[in-house]
């Protein structure tokens, strides 16, 4: 199992050192950002019920996530987040999303972390900016990720379907390692929470959030912000959009939540499920194979018929009509030099048993065959007796070499 990102001290990442990469570096400290933080949710009526701090061994990388006391929706509370880095491999993003209070994991809007900010000229205050409006759209931001999961929780996905999106994630968004997608997969056959239905997709999100918690703090908002985009898209959520309308804290009203019938839908977004039957779709028809016997009876074969038909279908462009017995190719027996029979395309079929393939012989052509039956068998009569007899002039001296030496036994 991969090792988890050990959590940190707000006091440990206050001491990490500040950077000086030179006069056009503005440096967002960690300080700074968990100061504004704090003081911007106070400012909108937000408690801190607590907070997780992860960072890289030398603290320059670090991110935090704050579960705030706002849950209108008792299985999701709202949580604030944000990702700073010191050494420039990471631009600092910050942004509201939602808090599972069964796995102790988070989700993260589609377009959450959106805001990035290369620590240049006014960064600083920009920061600072930042943060208020994700707070001040902090309602619609949690709004959404409950209705989300509520959608979530009516699709029904089997393990086939899972292991589908489960290799959409880690071969094609690669938001998963080696190790997070073993994680899932564990989560799959044995999970470790209770949930009312293990077979739908909201089970399906809460195993992946789980195994996202051994991302890297460099990555671990983007690939949580992709999860979410990913699922949204192919279900065809309605998609936050920044900045919004400000909702008053004091009263939230849950009857904002955009109802999915306003969703403009692409008449070319395909769904989850048409790409998991599309798939299916290609299986089946590679192992289902139709036989229709003589008297013209089809039937599916799945077992039995498969190996033998694939012999004779293994190309549909060089595939030969079987029922056509002209174009038939004639086996030779291999010890057989005689010439491989061709029919002539002028010869003519008579008879009885013309559909049988009989042929109407002439005398003169059965007075030949059986003159040439009769020349081979003499001809092989002859040769018969030729090997016969030098096979007893050899046996004669054979047995004179052995009389004349008789004598040797003695000496």
């Amino acid at each position: 199992m991969p090792k988890k990102i050990a959590e940190c001290t707000k006091a440990h990442l206050v001491s990490v050192p500040l950077p000086n990469h030179g006069a056009s570096y503005t440096v967002i400290s960690h300080q700074s950002v968990m100061d504004y933080v704090y003081t911007e949710l106070a400012a909108a009526g937000f408690g801190v019920v607590s907070e997780e701090y992860r960072c890289t061994a030398d603290g320059q990388i670090a991110h935090g996530i704050y579960k705030l006391n706002y849950n209108n929706d008792p299985e999701l509370s709202m949580m604030f987040a944000w990702t700073n880095s010191y050494n420039k491999q990471v631009r600092f993003k910050c942004g509201v999303g939602g808090y599972i209070n069964l796995t102790g994991t988070t989700m993260v809007c589609g377009d959450m972390g959106s805001w990035a900010r290369k620590h240049t000229g006014t960064a600083d205050e920009e920061t600072v900016k930042t943060i208020q409006e994700q707070i001040a759209n902090a309602h619609m931001y949690y709004n959404q990720l409950c209705s989300d999961k509520e959608s979530m929780k009516g699709i029904t996905l089997n393990k086939r379907k899972q292991a589908q999106l489960l290799g959409i994630l880690f071969a094609e968004y690669q938001i998963l390692t080696t190790e997070q997608a073993s994680i899932v997969r564990q989560q799959m056959d044995r999970p470790s929470h209770v949930y009312a239905d293990s077979n739908s997709l909201w089970a399906f999100y809460n195993y992946v959030t789980i195994a996202l918690q051994h991302s890297h703090p460099k990555t671990w908002m983007e690939d949580q912000r992709v999860l979410h985009y990913f699922i949204s898209t192919v279900n065809n959520f309605q998609q936050c959009s920044a900045p919004a309308q400000v909702v008053p804290v004091a009263a939230p009203q849950e009857e904002e939540v955009i109802e999915a019938t306003e969703t403009f839908v692409d008449p070319n977004q395909i769904t989850i499920f048409d790409v998991i039957a599309e798939e299916e779709a290609k299986e089946a028809e590679a192992t289902q194979i139709t036989y229709t016997d003589p008297a013209g009876n089809t039937f599916e074969s799945i077992d039995f018929h498969n190996e033998v038909v694939n012999n004779y279908t293994e190309d549909p462009e060089d595939e030969e009509d079987l029922n056509d017995w002209m174009n038939l190719p004639l086996e030779s027996d291999a010890a057989d030099d005689a010439p491989t029979y061709i029919p002539d395309e002028n010869q003519e079929y008579t008879g009885e048993n013309a559909s049988h393939m009989s042929l109407e012989v002439s005398p003169e052509e059965r007075d030949k065959a059986e003159l040439d039956i009769i020349n081979a068998e003499e001809a092989k009569e002859y040769q018969d007796d030729a090997v016969r007899a030098a096979n007893f002039d050899d046996l004669i001296f054979n047995i004179n070499d052995e009389e004349d030496d008789d004598t040797s036994d003695f000496f």
